[in-house]
Protein backbone atom coordinates (compact mmCIF):
# COMPACT_ATOMS: atom_id res chain seq x y z
CA UNK A 1 0.00 0.00 0.00
CA UNK A 2 1.39 3.88 -0.95
CA UNK A 3 1.36 5.15 2.49
CA UNK A 4 3.06 8.29 1.43
CA UNK A 5 4.23 10.56 -1.36
CA UNK A 6 7.04 13.06 -1.27
CA UNK A 7 7.48 15.56 -4.43
CA UNK A 8 10.51 18.20 -5.01
CA UNK A 9 11.26 20.32 -7.26
CA UNK A 10 8.68 18.22 -10.09
CA UNK A 11 7.28 20.59 -12.76
CA UNK A 12 5.04 22.79 -10.55
CA UNK A 13 5.40 21.37 -7.15
CA UNK A 14 8.40 22.67 -5.54
CA UNK A 15 7.93 20.56 -2.22
CA UNK A 16 5.01 18.75 -1.26
CA UNK A 17 4.43 15.64 0.91
CA UNK A 18 0.22 13.23 0.50
CA UNK A 19 -0.46 11.20 3.18
CA UNK A 20 -2.60 7.86 1.80
CA UNK A 21 -5.29 6.45 3.34
CA UNK A 22 -6.51 2.81 3.01
CA UNK A 23 -9.17 2.05 0.67
CA UNK A 24 -10.68 4.53 -1.77
CA UNK A 25 -8.38 7.64 -2.13
CA UNK A 26 -9.58 10.29 -4.58
CA UNK A 27 -8.24 13.24 -6.31
CA UNK A 28 -9.80 16.18 -8.05
CA UNK A 29 -8.70 19.77 -8.82
CA UNK A 30 -9.44 22.02 -11.90
CA UNK A 31 -8.22 21.52 -15.21
CA UNK A 32 -4.37 22.32 -15.23
CA UNK A 33 -3.84 22.11 -11.60
CA UNK A 34 -1.65 19.35 -11.76
CA UNK A 35 -3.75 16.27 -11.09
CA UNK A 36 -1.34 14.67 -13.79
CA UNK A 37 2.22 15.99 -12.18
CA UNK A 38 1.00 14.10 -9.26
CA UNK A 39 0.42 10.44 -11.59
CA UNK A 40 3.26 11.17 -13.06
CA UNK A 41 5.26 11.60 -10.06
CA UNK A 42 4.27 7.92 -8.58
CA UNK A 43 4.89 6.77 -12.09
CA UNK A 44 8.19 7.75 -11.53
CA UNK A 45 8.78 6.32 -8.56
CA UNK A 46 7.52 3.21 -10.32
CA UNK A 47 10.52 3.02 -12.65
CA UNK A 48 8.60 5.35 -15.29
CA UNK A 49 10.36 7.66 -17.99
CA UNK A 50 12.57 10.04 -16.23
CA UNK A 51 12.97 13.66 -18.35
CA UNK A 52 15.25 16.39 -16.86
CA UNK A 53 12.47 18.33 -18.25
CA UNK A 54 10.06 17.40 -15.62
CA UNK A 55 12.79 19.44 -13.53
CA UNK A 56 11.30 22.72 -12.26
CA UNK A 57 12.61 25.58 -13.52
CA UNK A 58 15.22 27.20 -11.99
CA UNK A 59 16.16 24.11 -9.98
CA UNK A 60 18.87 21.90 -10.56
CA UNK A 61 17.51 18.61 -9.00
CA UNK A 62 14.33 16.98 -8.67
CA UNK A 63 13.19 14.30 -6.21
CA UNK A 64 9.89 11.88 -6.17
CA UNK A 65 10.16 9.68 -2.70
CA UNK A 66 7.05 7.30 -1.89
CA UNK A 67 6.69 4.82 1.00
CA UNK A 68 4.95 1.50 0.65
CA UNK A 69 3.57 -1.10 3.16
CA UNK A 70 5.15 -4.21 2.07
CA UNK A 71 4.22 -6.00 5.10
CA UNK A 72 1.61 -8.21 3.35
CA UNK A 73 3.40 -8.49 0.01
CA UNK A 74 5.16 -12.09 -0.18
CA UNK A 75 5.76 -11.35 -3.76
CA UNK A 76 7.69 -8.17 -2.57
CA UNK A 77 9.30 -9.65 0.45
CA UNK A 78 10.51 -12.46 -1.64
CA UNK A 79 12.69 -9.95 -4.37
CA UNK A 80 13.55 -7.50 -1.59
CA UNK A 81 15.40 -10.50 0.09
CA UNK A 82 17.02 -11.76 -2.72
CA UNK A 83 18.26 -7.93 -3.45
CA UNK A 84 19.07 -8.15 0.42
CA UNK A 85 17.30 -4.84 0.88
CA UNK A 86 15.61 -4.95 4.56
CA UNK A 87 11.81 -3.61 4.89
CA UNK A 88 11.73 -1.23 8.35
CA UNK A 89 8.88 -2.60 10.20
CA UNK A 90 7.41 -4.01 6.87
CA UNK A 91 7.85 -0.34 5.24
CA UNK A 92 10.25 0.54 1.91
CA UNK A 93 10.91 3.88 0.28
CA UNK A 94 11.21 3.81 -3.25
CA UNK A 95 13.00 7.17 -4.87
CA UNK A 96 13.71 8.77 -8.34
CA UNK A 97 16.96 11.79 -8.50
CA UNK A 98 16.66 13.87 -11.37
CA UNK A 99 19.98 16.02 -12.06
CA UNK A 100 19.92 18.58 -14.95
CA UNK A 101 23.12 16.84 -16.48
CA UNK A 102 20.96 13.72 -17.45
CA UNK A 103 22.28 11.41 -14.13
CA UNK A 104 19.19 9.74 -12.96
CA UNK A 105 19.24 7.37 -9.30
CA UNK A 106 16.89 4.98 -8.74
CA UNK A 107 17.33 4.06 -4.46
CA UNK A 108 15.19 1.43 -2.77
CA UNK A 109 15.77 2.19 1.12
CA UNK A 110 18.91 3.88 0.39
CA UNK A 111 20.08 1.15 -1.83
CA UNK A 112 20.86 2.51 -5.53
CA UNK A 113 19.29 -0.67 -7.79
CA UNK A 114 19.12 -0.68 -12.01
CA UNK A 115 15.90 0.31 -13.07
CA UNK A 116 15.10 -3.11 -14.29
CA UNK A 117 15.11 -3.95 -10.79
CA UNK A 118 13.10 -1.03 -9.63
CA UNK A 119 10.63 -2.05 -12.23
CA UNK A 120 10.38 -5.31 -11.13
CA UNK A 121 9.73 -4.70 -7.62
CA UNK A 122 7.39 -2.14 -8.08
CA UNK A 123 5.47 -4.10 -10.35
CA UNK A 124 4.37 -6.32 -7.27
CA UNK A 125 3.28 -2.64 -5.70
CA UNK A 126 0.83 -0.88 -7.74
CA UNK A 127 -0.83 -0.46 -11.23
CA UNK A 128 -1.71 2.45 -12.74
CA UNK A 129 -4.75 2.14 -15.19
CA UNK A 130 -5.11 5.68 -17.08
CA UNK A 131 -6.30 6.87 -20.94
CA UNK A 132 -3.46 5.32 -22.82
CA UNK A 133 -4.98 1.83 -21.85
CA UNK A 134 -8.39 2.70 -23.21
CA UNK A 135 -6.60 3.25 -26.59
CA UNK A 136 -4.86 -0.60 -25.47
CA UNK A 137 -8.86 -1.98 -25.68
CA UNK A 138 -9.34 -0.58 -28.60
CA UNK A 139 -6.28 -2.05 -30.41
CA UNK A 140 -7.35 -5.91 -31.74
CA UNK A 141 -3.52 -6.26 -31.70
CA UNK A 142 -3.37 -6.00 -27.99
CA UNK A 143 -6.52 -8.59 -27.09
CA UNK A 144 -4.10 -11.55 -27.29
CA UNK A 145 -1.98 -9.72 -23.99
CA UNK A 146 -5.46 -9.08 -22.12
CA UNK A 147 -6.34 -12.80 -22.32
CA UNK A 148 -2.90 -14.40 -21.72
CA UNK A 149 -2.74 -12.14 -18.66
CA UNK A 150 -5.88 -13.36 -17.07
CA UNK A 151 -4.77 -17.06 -18.16
CA UNK A 152 -2.05 -16.49 -15.92
CA UNK A 153 0.76 -18.79 -14.92
CA UNK A 154 -0.36 -21.24 -17.30
CA UNK A 155 -0.80 -19.12 -20.36
CA UNK A 156 2.76 -17.89 -19.45
CA UNK A 157 4.58 -21.35 -19.41
CA UNK A 158 2.69 -22.26 -22.87
CA UNK A 159 3.51 -19.32 -24.44
CA UNK A 160 7.04 -19.32 -23.18
CA UNK A 161 6.93 -22.89 -24.53
CA UNK A 162 5.66 -21.84 -27.86
CA UNK A 163 8.41 -19.00 -28.08
CA UNK A 164 11.29 -21.79 -27.56
CA UNK A 165 10.30 -24.01 -29.99
CA UNK A 166 9.87 -20.93 -32.71
CA UNK A 167 12.77 -20.03 -32.11
CA UNK A 168 14.58 -23.88 -32.68
CA UNK A 169 12.53 -24.13 -35.51
CA UNK A 170 13.70 -20.71 -37.22
CA UNK A 171 17.29 -21.65 -36.39
CA UNK A 172 17.09 -24.72 -38.45
CA UNK A 173 15.09 -22.38 -41.21
CA UNK A 174 17.97 -20.08 -41.55
CA UNK A 175 20.19 -23.26 -41.76
CA UNK A 176 18.45 -24.27 -44.45
CA UNK A 177 18.33 -21.44 -46.13
CA UNK A 178 21.64 -21.38 -45.96
CA UNK A 179 22.07 -24.71 -47.82
CA UNK A 180 19.98 -23.97 -50.32
CA UNK A 181 21.17 -20.88 -51.76
CA UNK A 182 24.63 -22.59 -51.73
CA UNK A 183 23.04 -25.01 -53.77
CA UNK A 184 21.60 -22.73 -56.09
CA UNK A 185 25.19 -22.05 -56.87
CA UNK A 186 26.96 -25.18 -56.23
CA UNK A 187 28.29 -26.26 -59.55
CA UNK A 188 30.03 -22.51 -59.40
CA UNK A 189 31.67 -23.13 -56.50
CA UNK A 190 32.60 -26.85 -56.94
CA UNK A 191 34.64 -25.96 -59.76
CA UNK A 192 36.36 -23.19 -58.13
CA UNK A 193 37.04 -25.41 -54.81
CA UNK A 194 38.31 -28.11 -56.77
CA UNK A 195 40.50 -26.09 -59.19
CA UNK A 196 41.92 -24.86 -56.13
CA UNK A 197 42.25 -28.35 -54.14
CA UNK A 198 43.63 -30.00 -57.21
CA UNK A 199 46.00 -26.46 -57.90
CA UNK A 200 47.06 -26.57 -53.95
CA UNK A 201 47.38 -30.13 -53.82
CA UNK A 202 49.49 -31.33 -57.24
CA UNK A 203 52.23 -28.71 -55.97
CA UNK A 204 52.90 -31.32 -52.90
CA UNK A 205 54.06 -28.24 -50.57
CA UNK A 206 56.10 -29.34 -47.57
CA UNK A 207 56.22 -26.61 -44.31
CA UNK A 208 59.46 -24.43 -44.33
CA UNK A 209 60.26 -25.78 -48.47
CA UNK A 210 60.78 -22.20 -49.52
CA UNK A 211 63.40 -21.14 -47.14
CA UNK A 212 65.60 -24.30 -47.85
CA UNK A 213 65.03 -23.75 -51.59
CA UNK A 214 66.38 -20.49 -51.19
CA UNK A 215 69.25 -21.21 -49.39
CA UNK A 216 69.99 -23.95 -52.04
CA UNK A 217 69.83 -21.74 -54.75
CA UNK A 218 72.16 -18.86 -53.19
CA UNK A 219 74.89 -21.55 -53.00
CA UNK A 220 74.26 -23.04 -56.53
CA UNK A 221 74.81 -18.95 -57.82
CA UNK A 222 77.83 -19.30 -55.98
CA UNK A 223 79.29 -22.50 -56.84
CA UNK A 224 82.34 -22.01 -59.02
CA UNK A 225 83.55 -19.79 -55.73
CA UNK A 226 82.68 -22.30 -53.11
CA UNK A 227 84.48 -24.95 -55.81
CA UNK A 228 87.77 -22.91 -56.12
CA UNK A 229 87.86 -22.25 -52.08
CA UNK A 230 87.63 -25.65 -51.14
CA UNK A 231 89.51 -27.11 -53.85
CA UNK A 232 92.37 -24.14 -52.64
CA UNK A 233 92.08 -25.45 -49.03
CA UNK A 234 92.23 -29.43 -50.11
CA UNK A 235 95.69 -28.70 -51.57
CA UNK A 236 97.28 -26.97 -48.79
CA UNK A 237 95.67 -28.85 -46.47
CA UNK A 238 96.31 -32.30 -47.70
CA UNK A 239 98.67 -32.02 -50.76
CA UNK A 240 101.02 -29.11 -50.92
CA UNK A 241 101.22 -26.12 -53.34
CA UNK A 242 104.75 -27.29 -54.92
CA UNK A 243 106.92 -24.90 -53.10
CA UNK A 244 106.42 -26.48 -49.35
CA UNK A 245 105.19 -29.48 -47.94
CA UNK A 246 101.23 -29.54 -46.82
CA UNK A 247 99.62 -28.36 -44.20
CA UNK A 248 99.02 -31.91 -42.63
CA UNK A 249 103.09 -32.98 -43.49
CA UNK A 250 104.44 -29.95 -42.00
CA UNK A 251 102.81 -30.28 -38.93
CA UNK A 252 104.53 -33.88 -38.90
CA UNK A 253 107.37 -32.61 -39.01
CA UNK A 254 107.08 -30.94 -36.56
CA UNK A 255 105.94 -32.65 -34.23
CA UNK A 256 108.60 -35.37 -35.07
CA UNK A 257 111.48 -32.58 -34.57
CA UNK A 258 109.70 -31.80 -31.06
CA UNK A 259 109.47 -35.48 -30.52
CA UNK A 260 113.55 -35.75 -30.05
CA UNK A 261 113.92 -33.14 -27.38
CA UNK A 262 110.78 -34.21 -25.52
CA UNK A 263 112.58 -36.11 -22.66
CA UNK A 264 115.10 -33.12 -22.26
CA UNK A 265 111.84 -31.08 -20.97
CA UNK A 266 108.04 -31.27 -20.05
CA UNK A 267 107.61 -28.45 -21.94
CA UNK A 268 108.78 -29.74 -25.36
CA UNK A 269 106.90 -33.02 -24.84
CA UNK A 270 103.75 -30.96 -24.24
CA UNK A 271 104.08 -28.96 -27.42
CA UNK A 272 104.79 -31.84 -29.54
CA UNK A 273 102.02 -33.36 -28.40
CA UNK A 274 99.91 -30.52 -29.05
CA UNK A 275 101.70 -30.38 -32.78
CA UNK A 276 100.70 -33.91 -33.41
CA UNK A 277 96.83 -33.10 -32.86
CA UNK A 278 96.64 -30.52 -34.25
CA UNK A 279 98.24 -32.91 -37.59
CA UNK A 280 95.39 -35.31 -36.70
CA UNK A 281 92.91 -32.29 -36.94
CA UNK A 282 94.25 -31.17 -40.37
CA UNK A 283 93.98 -35.07 -41.72
CA UNK A 284 90.61 -34.65 -40.20
CA UNK A 285 89.61 -31.54 -42.30
CA UNK A 286 91.54 -32.81 -45.44
CA UNK A 287 88.89 -35.40 -45.66
CA UNK A 288 86.10 -33.27 -44.85
CA UNK A 289 87.46 -31.03 -47.99
CA UNK A 290 87.69 -34.34 -49.99
CA UNK A 291 83.98 -34.75 -49.25
CA UNK A 292 82.96 -31.34 -49.75
CA UNK A 293 84.94 -31.64 -53.40
CA UNK A 294 83.00 -34.98 -53.98
CA UNK A 295 79.31 -33.57 -53.41
CA UNK A 296 80.02 -30.63 -55.69
CA UNK A 297 79.02 -32.07 -58.43
CA UNK A 298 75.93 -30.47 -59.37
CA UNK A 299 73.35 -30.79 -62.16
CA UNK A 300 73.62 -29.04 -64.69
CA UNK A 301 69.39 -27.32 -64.89
CA UNK A 302 69.66 -27.67 -60.88
CA UNK A 303 69.17 -24.13 -60.57
CA UNK A 304 66.65 -23.92 -63.33
CA UNK A 305 64.71 -27.08 -61.57
CA UNK A 306 64.83 -24.95 -58.14
CA UNK A 307 64.11 -21.93 -59.32
CA UNK A 308 60.99 -23.11 -60.65
CA UNK A 309 60.13 -24.49 -58.10
CA UNK A 310 60.35 -20.83 -56.13
CA UNK A 311 58.59 -19.21 -58.69
CA UNK A 312 55.79 -21.57 -58.30
CA UNK A 313 55.62 -21.24 -54.53
CA UNK A 314 55.40 -17.39 -54.72
CA UNK A 315 52.73 -17.95 -57.22
CA UNK A 316 50.34 -19.73 -55.07
CA UNK A 317 51.60 -17.31 -52.07
CA UNK A 318 50.23 -14.77 -54.02
CA UNK A 319 46.79 -16.36 -54.36
CA UNK A 320 46.15 -18.15 -51.43
CA UNK A 321 48.44 -17.28 -48.81
CA UNK A 322 51.31 -14.93 -47.09
CA UNK A 323 53.58 -18.20 -46.73
CA UNK A 324 53.75 -21.89 -47.30
CA UNK A 325 51.63 -22.87 -44.40
CA UNK A 326 49.19 -20.46 -44.76
CA UNK A 327 48.58 -22.17 -48.77
CA UNK A 328 48.57 -25.25 -47.44
CA UNK A 329 45.94 -24.18 -44.53
CA UNK A 330 43.37 -22.75 -47.09
CA UNK A 331 43.66 -25.83 -49.45
CA UNK A 332 42.89 -27.67 -46.72
CA UNK A 333 39.80 -26.02 -45.79
CA UNK A 334 38.95 -25.40 -49.90
CA UNK A 335 38.59 -29.45 -49.48
CA UNK A 336 36.69 -29.35 -46.25
CA UNK A 337 34.37 -27.08 -48.05
CA UNK A 338 33.93 -28.86 -51.23
CA UNK A 339 33.39 -32.08 -49.16
CA UNK A 340 30.51 -30.08 -47.89
CA UNK A 341 29.26 -28.85 -50.81
CA UNK A 342 29.20 -32.23 -52.08
CA UNK A 343 27.03 -33.83 -49.02
CA UNK A 344 24.73 -30.52 -49.29
CA UNK A 345 22.23 -32.96 -50.67
CA UNK A 346 22.25 -35.25 -48.30
CA UNK A 347 22.30 -32.58 -45.07
CA UNK A 348 19.62 -30.60 -47.27
CA UNK A 349 17.60 -33.43 -46.71
CA UNK A 350 18.58 -33.95 -43.14
CA UNK A 351 17.64 -30.34 -42.92
CA UNK A 352 14.23 -30.56 -44.04
CA UNK A 353 13.82 -33.43 -41.78
CA UNK A 354 14.56 -31.91 -39.21
CA UNK A 355 12.70 -28.79 -40.16
CA UNK A 356 9.20 -30.77 -40.33
CA UNK A 357 9.54 -32.54 -37.18
CA UNK A 358 10.47 -28.85 -35.40
CA UNK A 359 7.59 -27.35 -37.27
CA UNK A 360 5.17 -30.45 -35.65
CA UNK A 361 6.46 -30.09 -32.48
CA UNK A 362 5.88 -25.83 -32.62
CA UNK A 363 2.51 -26.74 -33.72
CA UNK A 364 1.80 -29.10 -31.45
CA UNK A 365 2.75 -26.56 -28.84
CA UNK A 366 0.59 -24.25 -30.37
CA UNK A 367 -3.02 -26.19 -30.27
CA UNK A 368 -1.99 -26.76 -26.67
CA UNK A 369 -1.72 -22.69 -26.06
CA UNK A 370 -4.95 -22.63 -27.98
CA UNK A 371 -7.19 -25.23 -26.34
CA UNK A 372 -5.89 -22.81 -23.19
CA UNK A 373 -6.70 -19.66 -24.70
CA UNK A 374 -10.36 -21.24 -25.80
CA UNK A 375 -10.71 -22.05 -22.04
CA UNK A 376 -10.14 -19.10 -20.86
CA UNK A 377 -11.57 -17.28 -23.48
CA UNK A 378 -14.97 -18.75 -22.44
CA UNK A 379 -14.18 -17.90 -18.58
CA UNK A 380 -12.96 -14.22 -19.38
CA UNK A 381 -16.32 -13.70 -21.35
CA UNK A 382 -18.49 -14.54 -18.72
CA UNK A 383 -16.28 -12.55 -16.15
CA UNK A 384 -16.77 -9.33 -18.10
CA UNK A 385 -20.65 -9.96 -18.16
CA UNK A 386 -20.67 -10.57 -14.46
CA UNK A 387 -18.47 -7.22 -14.00
CA UNK A 388 -20.31 -5.21 -16.53
CA UNK A 389 -23.96 -6.39 -14.84
CA UNK A 390 -22.58 -4.31 -11.96
CA UNK A 391 -22.09 -1.74 -14.14
CA UNK A 392 -25.22 -0.89 -15.48
CA UNK A 393 -24.71 -3.11 -19.02
CA UNK A 394 -26.61 -6.14 -17.45
CA UNK A 395 -27.71 -6.80 -21.43
CA UNK A 396 -24.72 -6.18 -22.61
CA UNK A 397 -23.45 -9.71 -24.88
CA UNK A 398 -19.62 -9.96 -24.43
CA UNK A 399 -17.22 -12.83 -26.33
CA UNK A 400 -13.85 -13.04 -27.17
CA UNK A 401 -13.29 -14.34 -30.18
CA UNK A 402 -10.38 -16.29 -31.27
CA UNK A 403 -9.54 -16.89 -34.97
CA UNK A 404 -6.57 -19.01 -36.19
CA UNK A 405 -3.55 -17.67 -37.97
CA UNK A 406 -2.28 -19.66 -41.22
CA UNK A 407 1.27 -19.99 -39.78
CA UNK A 408 2.62 -20.30 -36.21
CA UNK A 409 4.57 -17.44 -34.47
CA UNK A 410 6.31 -16.99 -31.60
CA UNK A 411 3.21 -15.84 -29.81
CA UNK A 412 1.05 -18.81 -30.83
CA UNK A 413 -1.47 -19.25 -33.61
CA UNK A 414 -4.36 -17.21 -32.49
CA UNK A 415 -5.81 -14.05 -33.26
CA UNK A 416 -7.80 -12.46 -30.58
CA UNK A 417 -10.43 -9.80 -30.88
CA UNK A 418 -13.24 -8.65 -28.45
CA UNK A 419 -16.75 -8.61 -29.49
CA UNK A 420 -19.42 -6.88 -28.25
CA UNK A 421 -23.34 -6.57 -28.27
CA UNK A 422 -24.29 -3.72 -25.93
CA UNK A 423 -28.18 -3.91 -26.76
CA UNK A 424 -30.17 -6.81 -26.95
CA UNK A 425 -31.39 -7.95 -30.67
CA UNK A 426 -27.79 -6.51 -31.97
CA UNK A 427 -25.45 -8.73 -33.35
CA UNK A 428 -21.69 -9.07 -31.62
CA UNK A 429 -19.41 -6.34 -33.28
CA UNK A 430 -16.27 -5.56 -32.47
CA UNK A 431 -15.43 -4.02 -29.42
CA UNK A 432 -13.17 -0.90 -31.28
CA UNK A 433 -15.51 -0.26 -33.72
CA UNK A 434 -19.16 0.12 -31.60
CA UNK A 435 -18.27 0.75 -28.30
CA UNK A 436 -18.86 4.18 -26.93
CA UNK A 437 -16.31 5.94 -24.67
CA UNK A 438 -18.25 5.13 -21.62
CA UNK A 439 -18.54 1.79 -22.37
CA UNK A 440 -14.93 1.52 -23.16
CA UNK A 441 -14.10 2.83 -19.93
CA UNK A 442 -16.58 0.29 -18.02
CA UNK A 443 -15.12 -2.62 -19.93
CA UNK A 444 -11.59 -1.67 -18.81
CA UNK A 445 -12.95 -1.16 -14.95
CA UNK A 446 -14.70 -4.77 -15.75
CA UNK A 447 -10.91 -6.31 -16.89
CA UNK A 448 -9.35 -4.47 -13.55
CA UNK A 449 -11.92 -5.48 -11.20
CA UNK A 450 -11.23 -9.38 -13.13
CA UNK A 451 -7.59 -9.09 -12.67
CA UNK A 452 -7.88 -7.99 -8.92
CA UNK A 453 -9.92 -10.73 -7.97
CA UNK A 454 -7.16 -13.31 -9.07
CA UNK A 455 -4.26 -12.17 -8.11
CA UNK A 456 -3.69 -8.16 -7.79
CA UNK A 457 -1.48 -6.12 -6.24
CA UNK A 458 -1.42 -4.08 -3.08
CA UNK A 459 -2.51 -0.78 -4.80
CA UNK A 460 -4.71 0.79 -8.22
CA UNK A 461 -4.09 4.15 -9.87
CA UNK A 462 -7.35 4.95 -12.16
CA UNK A 463 -6.57 7.64 -13.90
CA UNK A 464 -9.31 9.50 -15.47
CA UNK A 465 -10.84 6.23 -17.11
CA UNK A 466 -14.06 7.35 -16.35
CA UNK A 467 -13.94 9.32 -19.38
CA UNK A 468 -17.29 9.37 -21.22
CA UNK A 469 -19.06 8.77 -18.29
CA UNK A 470 -21.97 10.70 -16.71
CA UNK A 471 -24.99 10.41 -14.60
CA UNK A 472 -26.14 6.88 -13.06
CA UNK A 473 -23.17 5.58 -14.96
CA UNK A 474 -20.90 7.32 -12.77
CA UNK A 475 -22.28 5.97 -9.72
CA UNK A 476 -21.95 2.41 -11.24
CA UNK A 477 -18.51 3.01 -12.09
CA UNK A 478 -17.66 4.71 -8.50
CA UNK A 479 -19.25 2.18 -6.67
CA UNK A 480 -16.84 -0.57 -8.70
CA UNK A 481 -14.03 1.34 -7.60
CA UNK A 482 -15.12 1.22 -4.24
CA UNK A 483 -16.10 -2.54 -4.42
CA UNK A 484 -12.39 -3.12 -4.97
CA UNK A 485 -11.06 -0.68 -2.40
CA UNK A 486 -12.44 -3.70 0.14
CA UNK A 487 -9.57 -5.12 -0.44
CA UNK A 488 -6.86 -2.62 -2.75
CA UNK A 489 -5.75 0.51 -1.87
CA UNK A 490 -7.51 2.54 -4.82
CA UNK A 491 -6.84 6.58 -5.86
CA UNK A 492 -8.37 7.89 -8.61
CA UNK A 493 -7.84 11.15 -10.56
CA UNK A 494 -11.19 11.91 -11.66
CA UNK A 495 -13.75 15.19 -12.49
CA UNK A 496 -17.17 13.37 -11.76
CA UNK A 497 -18.92 14.22 -8.00
CA UNK A 498 -20.54 10.75 -8.12
CA UNK A 499 -17.37 8.85 -7.95
CA UNK A 500 -15.48 11.67 -5.63
CA UNK A 501 -18.15 11.28 -3.29
CA UNK A 502 -17.69 7.39 -2.67
CA UNK A 503 -13.52 8.27 -1.54
CA UNK A 504 -12.68 7.07 1.84
CA UNK A 505 -10.18 9.95 1.48
CA UNK A 506 -10.72 13.15 -0.87
CA UNK A 507 -7.88 15.11 -1.75
CA UNK A 508 -7.64 18.29 -3.58
CA UNK A 509 -5.35 19.77 -6.16
CA UNK A 510 -5.12 23.25 -6.29
CA UNK A 511 -2.38 25.86 -8.48
CA UNK A 512 -1.45 28.65 -6.60
CA UNK A 513 0.02 31.53 -8.20
CA UNK A 514 2.63 33.85 -5.94
CA UNK A 515 4.13 37.21 -6.75
CA UNK A 516 7.21 35.59 -9.10
CA UNK A 517 6.24 31.52 -9.42
CA UNK A 518 2.92 28.98 -9.84
CA UNK A 519 3.03 26.11 -7.24
CA UNK A 520 0.95 23.07 -6.78
CA UNK A 521 -1.00 22.12 -3.29
CA UNK A 522 -2.10 19.35 -2.42
CA UNK A 523 -4.47 19.19 0.75
CA UNK A 524 -6.72 16.54 2.15
CA UNK A 525 -10.09 17.64 2.67
CA UNK A 526 -12.38 17.83 5.44
CA UNK A 527 -15.82 17.46 5.49
CA UNK A 528 -16.65 20.73 4.80
CA UNK A 529 -14.01 20.82 2.42
CA UNK A 530 -15.39 17.94 0.37
CA UNK A 531 -19.02 19.57 0.32
CA UNK A 532 -17.44 22.28 -1.27
CA UNK A 533 -15.60 21.04 -3.97
CA UNK A 534 -18.06 18.80 -4.70
CA UNK A 535 -20.52 21.47 -4.87
CA UNK A 536 -18.06 22.90 -7.29
CA UNK A 537 -17.78 19.53 -9.12
CA UNK A 538 -21.62 19.45 -9.85
CA UNK A 539 -21.21 23.08 -11.77
CA UNK A 540 -23.11 25.00 -8.83
CA UNK A 541 -22.51 28.24 -8.09
CA UNK A 542 -19.77 29.04 -5.67
CA UNK A 543 -21.05 28.14 -2.17
CA UNK A 544 -24.88 28.80 -2.96
CA UNK A 545 -26.80 27.11 -0.30
CA UNK A 546 -28.71 24.92 -2.87
CA UNK A 547 -25.13 23.44 -4.49
CA UNK A 548 -24.03 23.08 -0.66
CA UNK A 549 -26.83 21.25 0.16
CA UNK A 550 -27.01 19.21 -2.90
CA UNK A 551 -23.15 18.11 -1.92
CA UNK A 552 -23.54 17.46 1.54
CA UNK A 553 -26.97 15.10 0.31
CA UNK A 554 -24.73 13.88 -2.31
CA UNK A 555 -22.16 13.00 0.87
CA UNK A 556 -24.36 11.83 3.31
CA UNK A 557 -26.09 9.08 0.29
CA UNK A 558 -22.48 7.97 -0.56
CA UNK A 559 -21.63 7.62 2.66
CA UNK A 560 -24.71 5.28 3.18
CA UNK A 561 -24.07 3.41 0.07
CA UNK A 562 -20.52 2.24 0.92
CA UNK A 563 -21.82 1.02 4.13
CA UNK A 564 -24.17 -1.47 2.24
CA UNK A 565 -21.52 -2.21 -0.68
CA UNK A 566 -19.03 -3.14 2.55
Amino acid sequence: MLLELTIKNIALIESLRIEFARGFNVLTGETGAGKSIVVDSINLTLGGRADRDMIRTGAERGMVQALFDVSGNEKALALLQALDIEADEGVIAIRRELSRGGRNICRVSDVVVPLATLKQLTGTLMDVHGQHEHQALMNPARHLGFLDDFGGAKHAAAREEVARLHAARSRVAAELKRLMNDAAEKDRLSDILTFQVQEISAAKLKPGEEQKIEKKLSMLEHSEKIRQGVERAYTLVYEGDGRGPSAQEALLRSAEAMDGIASLNERYAAIAARLRELYYGAQDVGYELQAMMDDMDFEPDQIDKLAGRLDLIRRLERKYGATVEEVIEFGAKAADRLNELKRSDESIGELKKRYREADARLRDACEGLTALRKESARTLAGAICEQLKDLGMGKTRFEVRLEPEPKPTAEGMDRVEFMISPNPGEPLRPLASIASGGEISRVMLALKAIAVNQEGVDSMIFDEIDTGVSGRMAQVVGEKMCLIARNRQVLSVTHLPQIAALGDAHFLVEKVAGEDRTDTHVSRLSEDGRIRELSRLVGGADDSESSLNHAAHMLRAAAQRKAELR
